[in-house]
């Protein structure tokens, strides 16, 4: 998505697996610990000093537990819904045992550059990186600006984790395969998609730097709260720092759910290659 610039993680904090630090939320300047926060107050932007101190330069706010999570009315699932939630359950499980044998990498945020700011969603997780200008690639290492991979690929087959929400996307096969993301589904309202396609309700964007189908592959998701189903299509593809799908604007009115600019719900999706 041509709006998110964020964050594409180097390849060797992928493959050296280190976990990500959990940071408590907060309103005050402090010493850089390593690495920026997974999350903060709602609506935080934070910036880094010329001596990489973390100051805050918009607070953000608490959010009440009724502004956090969206009321959810379950429905009794239909025969024909309970046979889908069968047959999915049952493919979903084949791929975690093939992921048994795959490698795992744990993909940590950036570290903390003099001049880096970083935009807090509302709901307090990360939602966009700005890089100052000063950062380069150098020595070898991947820029670090969001990449998105080549339209029709995905990285090598394993189980990437990343994010606050225990978002987790997991890729077997090469030539061909399964891919399954679950975690966190946030929405988004661009207008114009990655083929320069306007962007209607059942569109979806895809982490492009880790998983980037092909322009218009159906892809099966599922609102894990309340067990509705829709099948998407991927049309976009943005850095989702914190998120496996993000959805188009109203499409999350297909999980069940009323639409806000904030909304978030756990989902997983899947497909085949």
């Amino acid at each position: 998505m041509k709006r998110k610039v964020l964050p594409h993680l180097v390849l060797t904090t992928a493959i050296l697996g280190s976990l990500v630090m959990i940071s408590a939320p907060s309103t005050h300047a402090e010493k850089s610990i390593g690495q920026i926060p997974d999350q903060m107050l709602a609506g935080t932007v934070i910036e880094y000093d010329d001596s990489n101190n973390m100051v805050v330069i918009e607070k953000g706010e608490k959010l009440t537990s009724n502004e956090r999570v969206q009321a959810v009315q379950k429905e009794e699932l239909s025969k024909s819904e309970l046979v889908k939630l069968t047959e999915e359950e049952t493919f979903v499980q084949k791929i975690l045992d093939e992921a048994k044998e795959l490698p795992v990498y744990h993909i940590q945020n950036p570290a903390p550059q003099p001049g880096m700011k970083v935009i807090y969603d509302g709901e307090g997780f990360i939602k966009k990186i700005v890089y100052p200008s000063s950062i380069k690639e150098d020595d070898g290492v991947e820029a670090l600006a969001y990449k998105a991979l080549p339209r029709g690929t995905r990285k090598a087959a394993g189980t990437y984790k990343y994010g606050a929400n225990n978002n987790s996307i997991v890729i077997t096969g090469s030539s061909s395969g399964s891919v399954l993301g679950t975690g966190r589904f946030t929405n988004f309202t661009d207008t114009i998609g990655e083929s320069d396609n306007t962007l209607v309700r059942g569109d979806c964007a895809t982490r492009g730097d880790i998983d980037n189908p092909k322009y218009n592959t159906s892809i099966n998701a599922r609102n894990t709260t309340n067990n509705k189903a829709a099948t998407v299509t991927k049309r976009d593809n943005g850095a989702l720092p914190d998120a496996v799908l993000d959805i188009w604007k109203t499409g999350v009115e297909d999980f069940g759910l009323k639409w806000d600019k904030n909304l978030s719900f756990k989902g997983r999706y899947y497909y085949e290659f």
